[in-house]
């Protein structure tokens, strides 16, 4: 099946790290080894801000909060290697003219306000993740500690309600659940733990084994039914696999009880689903589910870019695949996205034009590399 790089970005002089687009907006941010995060339009793939000066180190992750109920605010939080987290919040009101972008004119860039650093972890964090109403944000490091932070209601107070230390070595990676309050996390110890929080506590409810080396990136699927969960991760071992869950014990349905006055604490077991078709020749640094078409991406050290099609439960196909994708470089980074109303060859639209998703068209797959650049790929589906 045919992939097409429709568009490339060259973003940064040094490498991508992670990306992220927002998930209702057409905003793609990117964490780099500049010590910055670049905002990007995906209706046109220009800038529209650069969030820089607050960082000491590279910025290693970033994570869009989902907006809630009639919080309109764009939030963003940043996960930097100078073991700190910075969140930024956009004022859409205020706007900084820059010169001529060529036949789309000049576009105006977004003033963006640093409210919030984040300091406790005792080295680089990795990443940094929101849960799905936004109520949390969960963060993890070298250190080997997972932590999970409240924000107020105007995203400048923050407090750390736990830190989880079960892991043995760095956690590379968090990610939350699309509809529950559960936050998984990979680790260079080749594991995968669940988190829960039981009464006032978070607690450990699951681990994952299976991975001979270190997990490197994990998602969930965003298209199962309530109550159901899947997750995919990959690692350095050249493998990405996919587990479900199969049952959860303990007095889910009387969590008003304490945790100390019950003899069933929450626990949930895990198992390997499927090992996708082997594809990858070095270690694999992400991978993504969609949440529009149920198909995976993947991408490493090797250049390869990979996508997965599930023909039935548990078995799964290699319909994609583009060999450097990114020259002689390695991936660092791959996302899903809608594919947005393209707006750079046409006059003004509304806001709500801009906003709209390009109707029947196919998703995107955005990537990033150490070359500096953010690639933008089309695959043509069966249907």
């Amino acid at each position: 099946m045919p992939i097409k790089q429709v568009h490339s970005i060259p973003a940064h002089v040094d490498r991508i790290w992670n990306l992220a687009p927002h998930p209702t907006l057409p905003l793609l941010a990117a964490a780099t080894s500049d010590k910055s995060a670049q905002i990007y339009s995906l209706n046109t793939y220009f800038p529209v801000a650069q969030l820089d000066g607050n960082h000491k180190r590279s910025i290693r992750s970033v994570s869009w909060k989902p907006k809630s109920g009639s919080n309109s605010e764009v939030v963003l939080a940043t996960a930097s290697f100078d073991g700190s987290v910075g969140v930024w919040i956009r004022d859409s009101e205020r706007y900084k003219e820059v010169g001529s972008t060529g036949d789309s004119g000049s576009i105006g860039l977004e003033e963006w306000e640093f409210v919030a650093s984040l300091e406790g972890h005792e080295n680089e964090v990795k990443c940094v993740d929101w849960s799905c109403d936004g109520t949390h944000l969960a963060s993890c490091s070298r250190d080997k500690s997972v932590w999970i932070w409240e924000a107020d209601e105007d995203n400048e107070e923050f407090e750390c309600l736990a830190v989880l230390q079960d892991h043995t070595q760095d956690v590379k990676h968090v990610a939350w659940h699309p509809n529950e309050d559960l936050l998984a996390s990979a680790s260079y110890d080749d594991t995968i733990r669940l988190w829960r929080e039981d009464d006032d506590d978070w607690v450990c409810s699951g681990e994952i084994i299976g991975h001979r080396s270190t997990v490197w990136c994990i998602d969930f699927d965003k298209t199962t039914g309530e109550g159901e969960a899947r997750l995919v991760s990959c690692s350095a071992d050249e493998t990405v696999r996919v587990w479900s869950r199969e049952s959860m014990t303990g007095n889910t349905a009387h969590r008003d009880i304490p945790s100390t006055f019950r003899s069933d604490p929450i626990s949930e077991n895990w198992q390997q689903e499927a090992i996708l078709p082997q594809r990858h020749s070095g270690p694999i640094y992400a991978v993504s589910w969609s949440g529009q078409s149920g198909r995976i991406v993947s991408v490493g050290a090797d250049g390869l870019l990979v996508v997965y099609q599930e023909v039935k439960t548990g078995e799964w196909v290699v319909i994609a695949e583009e060999e450097d994708a990114h020259s002689v470089f390695e991936i660092n980074t791959a996302v899903w996205s809608r594919k947005w109303k393209s707006t750079a060859s046409h006059g003004q639209e509304s806001d709500a034009e801009k906003a709209a998703p390009n109707p029947g068209e196919e998703e995107i797959i955005i990537t990033g590399g150490d070359d500096g650049n953010i690639n933008i790929w089309e695959v043509t589906f069966q249907t």
